[in-house]
């Protein structure tokens, strides 16, 4: 079967093989994978720069979504003819997570979905949304069940406000689920025609970022001085303090990126006057993503995806998202 294997660090190494056909053993699901989303993660462990040690060869790539073909003995979650996704953090099925539960990981330090056929725990996998395509479905896992995970957290709710910095895969899917909770959306940006794009997607206040960098008095002053309920931080140490800045009285800042760093210089008194919750976050639990998939399929939300690229072009696929250049997801289809 198609597969792809890292063999030594950075894109160039990103070589497609054959490897053999799996069979599902107890307990595991063999899937078909029709299509793959990639995240920011995915460029750090092909480079060689994830913030902790992979094994190689590795199969790359975290999100996947695809058709059950087979399954072993004992599992009653799935049959053949499901549809389904992977799911991010594999072990991690409900309440807090614990530390023997962290590294069961596809696309590092576990084999990831560019291949043809995976054989999967059954509790690795969700449904994925009726009304979804495969390639929409790629992009839930982690994009999307971050985005919902930081706005639960934040408890964020009708007439509430939140600054999302960005409009990458987590920044949509926080936009769409904070217009499905009924709140105010104000969105940043170094892109006029993104932030257009984003104001077509619902965002209420738009900033572009480059043109005013100092952006968080514009927010305090769209929020009549009082700043905003919740932020999704995706961007890290360079924006967080302008984030903390721009939060409420008792605000929620849900940090989800690092792209602009992992060590951030913040003022601890307006933490503490503000009351501010400042949590870290990767994904959640399955007990959650499910609950995701109800709201997505009630509300008919659909994921935003950029660019799709074929199998073999995976090297360019990665590229193009390095390069900053999407609006919402980078999809693989391997049926093209």
């Amino acid at each position: 079967m198609r597969a792809y294997r890292l063999n030594a660090f950075g894109l160039d190494h990103l070589q497609r093989t054959e490897l053999p056909e799996p069979q599902p053993g107890p307990g595991q699901v063999l899937v078909k994978m029709q299509a793959a989303a990639l995240n920011y993660r995915d460029l750090l462990v092909a480079r060689g720069e994830l913030y902790r040690g992979v094994e190689l060869p590795l199969v790359p790539v975290s999100d996947g979504a695809g058709t059950v073909v087979a399954v072993g003995e004992g599992v009653q979650r799935f049959r053949p003819g499901d549809r389904v996704t992977t799911l991010y953090k594999a072990r991690w099925l409900a309440g807090a997570i614990r530390p023997e539960w962290v590294g069961a990981e596809p696309g590092g330090p576990d084999d990831g979905v560019m291949r043809d056929l995976a054989c999967f725990d059954a509790y690795a996998l969700a449904r994925a949304p009726r009304h979804l395509d495969h390639r929409q479905a790629a992009t839930l896992p982690i994009a999307a069940l971050t985005a919902w995970q930081a706005l639960d957290l934040a408890q964020l709710t009708s007439g509430q406000s939140v600054l999302i910095l960005g409009t990458g895969g987590v920044s949509l899917f926080a936009l769409q689920f904070a217009r499905l909770r009924g709140a105010r959306t104000i969105v940043l940006s170094s892109s006029d025609e993104k932030l257009e794009r984003a104001q077509g997607l619902g965002a209420d206040i738009v900033i572009n970022y480059r043109r005013h960098p100092q952006w968080s008095p514009l927010v305090r002053e769209a929020t009549g001085g009082l700043g905003v309920d919740a932020v999704i931080e995706t961007v890290g140490a360079a924006t967080l303090a302008q984030s903390i800045d721009a939060a409420a009285m008792h605000g929620f800042i849900g940090v989800v990126g690092f792209m602009g760093g992992d060590e951030a210089s913040i003022r601890l008194t307006q933490a503490v006057l503000k009351r501010l919750r400042i949590q870290g976050l990767s994904v959640a639990p399955l007990e959650q993503h499910e609950r995701m998939v109800a709201a997505i399929e009630q509300g008919r939300l659909e994921p935003v995806v950029d660019r799709v690229f074929g199998f073999d072009q995976l090297r360019e696929a990665m590229e193009f998202m390095a390069s900053g250049q999407h609006f919402g997801k980078v999809v693989i289809d391997f049926e093209r």
